[in-house]
Order: structure tokens, then C-alpha cells, then sequence
């Protein structure tokens, strides 16, 4: 059996992997010679160099001259002149185009009559409108104006029957201020004469009740404080400014006590609170 697989195989091939090698050298070798072109082909030509002598190099000494010949100049190096650029070609110039021919204007259409007279119709009808609409204006303008002076006049008359009210209203307070002051006046002079007559009453009754000796001479005046209770009991008589002559003052205060009940308003009137305190001057008079 194992022989049978033997006769099988497949013969080895010698030299392989030494073609295998020399392909590979061969591809190498022909990528360098690629290379080694591109790149020479690219490399630009080295200009050309000269060296120019404004004068030349001074020479040896006179003896040294004699001496020795005179070598001839060197002579001067050539200078190639560099080549010049090709010289571009002269583009053509292309023709001028020829300007485009105008194209004959078309005669303007004839007017048709029938559209002139339409938008004659057209035009007046819109200057009849706008007539229209002005004199509408016009119109309510007026109307405008004249509400507006009627409103004015109806603001004036109020305004003068404001005042004339404000004026009447004014006059009548016045006249109110003036009859309650009046009234007042007239009550303070009825009360104020209602208090004096009190007053006299009951100065009256003192006078009634002094005794006054004959001794007494000239004319004192001596001022006293009486305190009334209601209904006009004396509760209290004193001198509040003396006259100068005792006897004459101790005959008032006698006269005071005598006279009481003294004549005064009574309790529940509104002039008793004058009396419940009341100041009185007597004069002596002979």
C-alpha cells in the first residue's frame, strides 16, 4: 500500500525557488532603471559660469622684466551666451466679430378709433368721479364746520349759565351769610340788652338797700364780686376794688345781703350762667 502512494507523488521540479529569486532581482532591477530615468530626465542643465577681469593683473618689476621675456596675456575665456528661450509663437487674433445689424423697427400700429374713444369716455367719467368726490367732501366739510360752531356756541352758553348760576349761588350765600349774621347780631344785642337790664334791676335793689351815712363825702366807686345760686340767693359778696372809704364799702356789701333774692334770669334760661358770677361798680351819688 505505501508503495502504491509512493509511485503516486508528483516528481519535484528542480531550480524553483531559484526562478523564483531571479524574478524578483529582474522586477528590482527594472524598478531602478525607472527611477534612475524620471530622475535624470528631471534634473535641470547647470548653467554655465565665466569670470570677467575689469583689468588685468599688475605685472612684475622692470629688472625682473629685462630679466625675463614678457609672457603673453592670458587670453580671455570665452563666455558663451546662454541659450535663449524659444520664443513663444503669436497667437492669432481672432477677427472682430461684425456688430449684430439692427433690426428694422416695425411701424407703430394705427390708432383704433374705436379704443380712442373709449379711453376718452374712460378719462372723463374718472374726472367726473373725482369732481364727485371733491364736491362730497366739500359737502361734508361744510357740515363738519358747522357742527363744530354749533358745539362751540352750546359750550359758550353753558358756560355763561355756569357762571350766572355760580354768580346767583354766590349772592344767595351771601345774602344767607349776611341774614344769619344779622340774626346773630340782633340775638347778641337782644341778649346783651336782656343782660343789662338785668343788671340795672339788680343794682337797682342794692341801691334801694344801702344805707349810706351822711358822713360818707365825694363821690367812691367801689367794685364787688357776687356769687348767685339759682333764683338768685346770694351766696357770696366781696370788694374786688375798694373805693378808698371803708364805711362806703361795708355799706354795699350790707346792701347785698339785704337785697337778696336779687333779681336774675332764671335757672333753665341761657343768660343765668352770666349771673352766677357777676361784677358790679357802685357810685356814690349826692
Amino acid at each position: 500500500m505505501k508503495a502504491r502512494e509512493d509511485a503516486h507523488e508528483r516528481p519535484r521540479q528542480p531550480g524553483k525557488v531559484r526562478s523564483v529569486i531571479l524574478a524578483i532581482a529582474v522586477h528590482a532591477l527594472f524598478f531602478a532603471l525607472i527611477v534612475f530615468g524620471v530622475t535624470w530626465q528631471s534634473r535641470p542643465t547647470p548653467p554655465l559660469q565665466a569670470e570677467l577681469w575689469d583689468k588685468l593683473p599688475p605685472g612684475p618689476p622692470a629688472a625682473a622684466r629685462k630679466a625675463e621675456p614678457e609672457p603673453p596675456p592670458p587670453a580671455p575665456p570665452k563666455v558663451e551666451p546662454a541659450p535663449e528661450p524659444p520664443k513663444a509663437e503669436p497667437r492669432p487674433v481672432p477677427p472682430k466679430p461684425e456688430p449684430p445689424k439692427a433690426d428694422p423697427k416695425p411701424e407703430p400700429p394705427k390708432p383704433d378709433p374705436a379704443i380712442a374713444e373709449k379711453k376718452e369716455r374712460d378719462k372723463k367719467e374718472r374726472e367726473k368721479k373725482e369732481q364727485e368726490k371733491k364736491e362730497l367732501e366739500r359737502k361734508e366739510q361744510q357740515k363738519r364746520e358747522v357742527a363744530r360752531r354749533e358745539q362751540e356756541k352750546k359750550e359758550r352758553e353753558a358756560k355763561a349759565a355756569a357762571e350766572l348760576r355760580s354768580r346767583a349761588e354766590a349772592k344767595a350765600r351771601a345774602d344767607a351769610e349776611a341774614r344769619v349774621k344779622a340774626a346773630l347780631d340782633a340775638a347778641t344785642q337782644a341778649r346783651a340788652s336782656e343782660i343789662d337790664s338785668y343788671r340795672g334791676r339788680i343794682r337797682d335793689k342794692i341801691r334801694g338797700k344801702a344805707n349810706v351815712p351822711d358822713t360818707v363825702r365825694g363821690n367812691p366807686e367801689v367794685q364787688v364780686r357776687i356769687t348767685i345760686l339759682p333764683g338768685g340767693e346770694v351766696l357770696d359778696a366781696k370788694v374786688v376794688r375798694a373805693s378808698g372809704n371803708r364805711i362806703y364799702d361795708e355799706a354795699i356789701l350790707r346792701a347785698i345781703r339785704s337785697a337778696s333774692p336779687l333779681p336774675v334770669p332764671p335757672a333753665s334760661s341761657e343768660l343765668f350762667p352770666t349771673f352766677r358770677d357777676l361784677i358790679l361798680n357802685f357810685e356814690h351819688e349826692r
